[in-house]
């Protein structure tokens, strides 16, 4: 009994000194496992890209895309209710000021133009027939006064002869007072008679200016509805560009509805899309450079629009150089703005999910680039691909620019080849 008690406790003794024996083995492996980098630490060199901090001067830009834009255009509408009945151009073709872009038809216009016409043909020949009237009417009236002054002139030499004869008694002086009256009645009627005669021709004048002024009524009517029947003929009016035509045969417009959009070629400036969170920065004449992909023209600031419009505001641009022989109106550009100079500053391209004014974790790579040290650095001013680091760096330090957001947690990452 003795003997089996003894090895009991023995082969106890024994399992327990394995137990920490491997308790100890495991503690030192999981300790050196802590120690190592783990491969969920590492990052291949092929998945990074990289870039050197540097130092000096930086301009601040604003980069922006847009259009050129006609300075002068032309927005044609409908003169009235019409239809479409001919396309002659569509949008692209260029343009002189007389050049035929559609025709219009609407048949109430038409026979408008007809009904004053004929309106205008009927005053003419009124005051033609008036004219008559009065020439006719004048002459009859001359004729009564050439015959009234015959009666006076016929009484004066009747009293002029009776005067010596009633002096010597031949004739009685109630004949003579007679002949008397009748010349001064004769006279007065004369009198009255060229009285009338100067009011007739003032009263045929009134009524030649009357009809004068109906006619020029009806001309005024008439070149108005000649105008407007002309423009169902829509030409361009300016030359340049037909920049839109938005319709199609046969299609009815409404009267003041738009036609055409026809712009200058020879004046054009530049409308830049600039971000709300951007806006800030900019102020008029500022320099700009505008790309039109055949060339880079300047330019600078000249209005800015104080609406915002789905997040973004519109910049136009005055542009100062000559631009390329292939630009035109609703050209795609990309614009730059440059709105400050930054001197003796700390700069790096633009890593990954940076913001402007913002803080943020990069992974700076170690002289052998196999490690990389996470450091905490303050962001400045944004300008195209580059953005000012104002805390955490140093001039040459590399760092990764690429998206490193599921290490934002750890201190330190291995680079593999």
């Amino acid at each position: 009994m003795d003997v089996k008690i003894k090895q009991t406790k023995n082969n106890q003794a024994s399992k327990t000194k394995l137990i920490w024996v491997v308790g100890i083995c495991a503690l030192s492996v999981f300790g050196w496992l802590a120690l190592q980098p783990s491969g969920a630490h590492k990052v291949s060199r092929d998945n990074i890209w990289s870039a050197q901090v540097q130092q000096g001067d930086l301009a601040v830009q604003v980069q922006a895309y847009g259009k050129l834009k006609s300075k002068a255009q032309r927005l044609l509408t409908a003169p009235a209710d019409a239809v479409v009945d001919e396309i002659v151009l569509k949008p692209g073709a260029i343009v002189t000021a007389d050049t035929i872009l559609l025709r219009l038809s609407n048949p109430e216009i038409e026979q408008q133009v007809k009904d004053t016409r004929r309106e205008r043909e009927n005053r003419l020949t009124n005051y033609r027939q008036l004219m008559i009237n009065q020439q006719s009417e004048l002459l009859s009236r001359q004729a009564s006064l050439e015959l009234l002054l015959s009666d006076l002139e016929l009484a004066k030499l009747k009293v002029e002869a009776e005067t010596p004869l009633v002096a010597n008694g031949i004739i009685s002086t109630i004949n003579f007072k007679r002949s008397e009256l009748e010349q001064r009645q004769l006279s007065r009627r004369y009198d009255i008679e060229q009285q009338r005669l100067a009011q007739l021709k003032q009263l045929h004048q009134e009524n030649l200016l009357i009809a004068q002024d109906r006619i020029e009524q009806q001309n005024e009517q008439v070149a108005v509805l000649n105008q407007k029947y002309e423009r169902l003929t829509v030409r361009a009016g300016i030359d340049g560009v037909l920049q839109s035509l938005p319709l199609e045969l046969g299609q009815s417009v409404s009267f003041g509805q738009q036609l055409a959009l026809v712009g200058s070629m020879d004046k054009l400036i530049a409308t830049l899309t600039i971000p709300q969170s951007q806006m800030q920065k900019i102020q008029l004449q500022q320099d700009v450079s505008i790309d039109t992909r055949a060339g880079v023209v300047a330019g600078t600031v000249s209005r800015i629009d104080p609406v915002v419009v789905d997040g973004s505001i519109q910049v136009e641009v005055a542009l100062s150089g000559e631009l390329p022989k292939n630009s035109r109106p609703e050209l795609n550009i990309n614009g730059t703005i440059f709105t400050a100079s930054l001197h003796d500053v700390y700069y790096l391209k633009k890593p990954v999910n940076a913001q402007p004014g913002g803080i943020g974790t990069l992974f700076k790579l170690q002289q052998d680039s196999s490690v990389a040290q996470a450091v905490d650095v303050t962001y400045g001013e944004e300008t195209g691909e580059f953005i000012q680091i104002l805390t955490g760096v140093n001039s040459g330090d590399s760092f990764i620019l690429s998206d490193m957001s599921r290490w934002q947690d750890l201190t330190q990452i291995t680079i593999t080849k």
